[in-house]
């Protein structure tokens, strides 16, 4: 592409007496002459076109009237470089200053030279809210002429400035309609007065749109009186912390912790109770509060541990870990200070977790439980071979073999015995169903034991697997040896429950055995015991 004012075939120039152009975007820069009949208020809705119109002559100034292609292209640097055009003599759409947007109008001026065509009507123009505002900045206007039926490759770019090698096309400025379209009735975006604020990403509000609050005392919400259920405020999309007020019950709820640095003046109940009540004498036993650094004062008290009554004297000096929660409980042994939290397997009488930081104390939570009597029992099932309630099946995959029961007269152990001749392992399940006792509190340390034994110590030859499913029929995360256990000896696995899984009394759960063999190899299974602990109930 040349830039010259001469065509080569024609030795023609174009000049431009006047462009005339309309736009409807509000947001656009753009150079605008309008008719001054067009009203000076922001429009909402207007043309998507830019009418440009033109005076075509030769160089000796006479009007040009035959037939010629015009081609318009938008582009964010004023230069006009070679990569600009392909070797065809078509844009170069991939050009780094390419605007996304050309077309080309074929026009024959009047007998004068004039033509008028509408930029938009044969390629729609590009959406301005996709352009940055530097781009929308510096956008310009590339004109090309050559003679209609011509090859693309005698286009001539009409340079803006010949004296100017880096001037090539024309800026799309800003008139004075324009200037008010980029404004809402003369309100421009901001945090100045009078200004317009601007949704981010999500439709939110910025803290910068009020940088100072609001100058009002207070703040509404359903300010109309609308909602009939729950008025919540919300602190954080994922963190999801809630102020809510009920209308229901006329109350309002918080669905977290709340601390309070200040005094808090309760008026009415709590938890049923009123506090006016609740005088130091009554809420003392045995009572923790914060003392000087990392240490804590417990009241003197009685309390009783499966049957057996201590009188604690009290203590002003218990030293806690600092930046960590520290439990503070009786046990049969006396007052126990730990960091891993209240004991699941012992009988414990519960003080309060205080936490730590910074060398002092930050919060104690009340964990005493008053005029509880919760006597206790350690409970031990052994099942044996055959085990009651439990059932013999194979999964429909690998289950050639022979499951039989037999007994051990060296260790008089009855076990089950898994065999098969088949060259890959093969499998079968021994699934025990449990029924948890109506009295069941919670379980040992490591309340499952399983007894097994096989003919070859390899895993690839032998093995048994355990898992086990809570009363919800979940998986349970066991620890401890649960999978591929093979042994020439009889051994036994303990294992121990954790996670979170549910335990509801009264309900059933299952342990379930998956023995696998190969080549006549065997794998046992013995005994199995369960541990638990279950409350005492009756007269002492």
């Amino acid at each position: 592409m040349r830039k010259s004012k001469t065509f080569q075939e024609h030795q023609t120039i174009m000049t431009f007496l006047r462009v005339r152009i309309g736009f409807a975007l509000a947001a656009l820069s753009m150079g605008v002459l309008l008719p001054a009949v067009l009203p000076v208020h922001a429009a909402s809705v207007g043309p998507q076109r830019i009418v440009y119109d033109a005076h075509l002559l030769n160089s000796s100034g006479d009007a040009i009237t035959t037939a010629h292609s015009v081609r318009f292209s938008w582009w964010t640097s004023a230069d006009s470089v070679a990569g600009d055009t392909t070797a065809t003599g078509t844009l170069n759409t991939s050009a780094s200053a390419y605007a996304n947007w050309q077309e080309v109008h074929t026009v024959t001026p009047d007998s004068n030279g004039y033509f008028s065509v509408e930029l938009g009507s044969v390629t729609a123009l590009p959406d301005l809210s996709t352009f940055t505002s530097q781009q929308l900045q510096s956008l310009y206007l590339q004109v090309e002429v050559k003679a209609s039926g011509v090859a693309d490759t005698s286009y001539e770019l009409l340079d803006r400035d010949a004296s100017d090698s880096a001037v090539d096309r024309s800026p799309i400025d800003t008139v004075p309609f324009a200037l008010n379209a980029d404004r809402v009735d003369s309100h421009d975006t901001g945090t100045a007065s009078g200004s317009i604020p601007v949704l981010q990403s999500g439709g939110l509000l910025s803290l910068g749109m009020i940088p100072s609050g609001t100058d009002r005392n207070e703040f509404t919400i359903d300010a109309d009186d609308s909602a009939s259920g729950s008025l919540t405020l919300r602190f954080g999309t994922t963190l999801s912390k809630e102020l809510t007020y009920d209308q229901s019950n006329g109350w309002f709820n918080f669905n977290d912790d709340v601390r309070i640095e200040g005094s808090l003046t309760v008026t009415g109940l709590i938890n049923g109770i009123d506090i006016a009540t609740l005088g130091d004498s009554v809420d003392t036993h045995l009572k923790v509060a914060s003392g000087a650094g990392l240490t804590v004062s417990i009241a003197g008290g009685s309390y009783r541990i499966n049957s057996a009554i201590t009188d604690y004297a009290g203590s002003g000096s218990v030293a806690l870990s600092d930046e960590t929660t520290n439990y503070l409980f009786f046990t049969e042994t006396g007052l126990t200070v730990n960091t891993i939290g209240f004991p699941t397997d012992k009988s414990y009488i519960p003080l309060a977790a205080v936490t730590a930081a910074a060398g002092s104390i930050t919060g104690v939570t009340d964990r005493r439980v008053l005029q509880s009597d919760d006597r206790e029992r350690t409970v031990e099932s052994v099942f044996h071979p055959q085990y009651a309630n439990a059932a013999l099946q194979g999964d429909a995959t690998n289950n050639v073999g022979q499951l039989s029961v037999d007994h051990d007269e060296i260790s008089k152990n009855n076990y089950y015995r898994w065999t098969s001749t088949v060259s890959t392992l093969q499998d079968y399940d021994v699934i025990v169903r449990v029924t948890l006792p109506p009295d069941f509190k919670q379980w040992t340390a490591d309340p499952l034991s399983v007894t097994y034994r096989s003919t070859s110590a390899d895993s690839a030859e032998n093995k048994l697997d355990v898992s086990v499913f809570d009363t919800n029929g979940t998986p349970v995360v066991l620890s401890g040896a649960t999978t591929d256990l093979a042994g020439t000896s009889w051994a036994t696995t303990n294992v121990d429950f954790l996670g979170s899984p549910v335990w509801t009394a009264g309900n059933e759960y299952l342990i379930k055995f998956k023995m696998y063999a190969r080549g006549n190899a065997q794998m046992h299974l013995g005994a199995l015991k369960l541990q638990y602990r279950e409350f005492l109930s009756g007269a002492e």
